[in-house]
C-alpha cells in the first residue's frame, strides 16, 4: 500500500501569487498556523521560492 501525498503542486505547475488578508479577516484569538495572516505568509514564501528556482532555471 502506498502513502497517500498531499495534494501539492510540482515545481512545474506555477503557484498562484497568494493574495494578502484583509485586517478584518484575522478573528484576533491567536489561532496560530491557522490565522490567516500565518497562512498568508507561508503561501508568499513557497510562491516567492519557486519565483526564485524559476528564474534559475534556463
Amino acid at each position: 500500500m502506498t502513502a497517500n501525498k498531499p495534494n501539492r503542486p510540482s515545481e512545474k505547475t506555477p503557484l498562484p501569487e497568494p493574495v494578502p488578508p484583509a485586517d478584518w479577516e484575522c478573528c484576533g484569538s491567536e489561532c496560530g498556523e491557522a490565522c490567516t495572516f500565518a497562512v498568508y505568509r507561508r503561501e508568499k514564501a513557497e510562491y516567492d521560492a519557486q519565483q526564485q528556482a524559476l528564474k534559475g532555471k534556463p
